[in-house]
């Protein structure tokens, strides 16, 4: 982290406060906050740092929390310091599966449905029951991962292992293939940022293609950058789009994305859109 950046961004410098209180409340700033694609590259990067020095468990604790809000600017090495971590928390764990990525690095083996093959971890921490996009689309099945003859529930990064994978798509895996845990909400989030209105359209009825496939924190950052495109959004089409995909996924909703609904205005709006940013508005988050 830069002068320049700490200067750019307070948040940063609060983050890194010899207060653990305020650290502990940068971080809840951190989580209540839609932020841009710089700023969440930037904050995260601050997050990720101080949750490997956090000695402080209420800090920790509220870093922690808000690591999935800035999750989309995590980069590879801000991935690999955290799966440094031993037993990571159960939120950081997820952040770290939801990355995953695997890399055929030998022959494959049918063994009935499934496939046993050697993987190496490129990215994230999978762990068993974790699906995973192949090559051709298909999903898999982490069923089972062995570590030196042994089970293990997890494989950090540019650790091998052999494992068991079932589902649609492992009968058709081959060496060198690159298997992704589900990369779907990382694309819509790049993806209602594109500069093209058609491209934001979409992406936004991407997301509520399958509203209930979404972890509630997957779920929430769609919301958030739903809420962010729809706020700024000048191509009504898109923009009808963009709400619906919101109503779709309401229940996921959180008070900075409401925040920011809150603050479209009305008068700019076609009446046909009244009552769904009003059903918004008036919806509470289920979790």
């Amino acid at each position: 982290m830069g002068p320049m950046e700490q200067q750019e961004y307070p948040l940063v410098r609060r983050l890194h406060a010899a207060d653990p209180r305020l650290r502990e409340d940068a971080a809840r700033e951190v989580a209540a906050t839609l932020w841009g694609p710089e700023a969440e590259r930037v904050l995260a990067a601050a997050l990720v740092t101080a949750v490997r020095e956090e000695r402080d468990p209420a800090a920790l604790a509220a870093q922690l929390e808000a690591l999935p809000s800035v999750e989309t600017g995590l980069d590879d090495a801000d991935l690999t310091r955290l799966a440094q971590l031993t037993e990571p928390p159960p939120v950081l764990a997820r952040v770290l599966a939801r990355a995953g990525r695997l890399q055929v690095s030998g022959p494959v083996e049918p063994v009935g449905a499934a496939t046993r093959a050697v993987v190496r971890c490129l990215r994230g921490v999978p762990r068993t029951g974790l699906s995973l996009r192949t090559p051709l689309g298909a999903w898999v099945v982490l069923e089972r991962i062995e570590l030196y003859g042994r089970a293990a529930d997890r494989l950090d990064p540019g650790a091998s292992a052999r494992v068991l994978l079932s589902g649609p798509g492992a009968r058709a895996l081959g060496e060198w293939d690159r298997l992704e845990a589900d990369p779907r909400a990382r694309e819509y989030v790049r993806l209602l940022r594109a500069p093209d209105p058609r491209v934001r359209e979409l992406a936004a009825a991407g997301t509520a293609d399958w509203p209930d496939s979404w972890d509630p924190e997957t779920g929430t950052l769609l919301c958030a950058a739903l809420a962010r495109a729809a706020a700024r959004e000048p191509d009504l089409t898109a923009l009808e789009t963009e709400l619906g995909a919101l109503l779709q996924l309401a229940r996921f909703l959180s008070p900075p994305a409401r925040a920011a609904l809150r603050a479209l205005d009305r008068t700019t709006l076609p009446p046909a859109l009244h009552p769904c940013l009003d059903a918004l508005l008036a919806t509470g988050p289920a979790h």
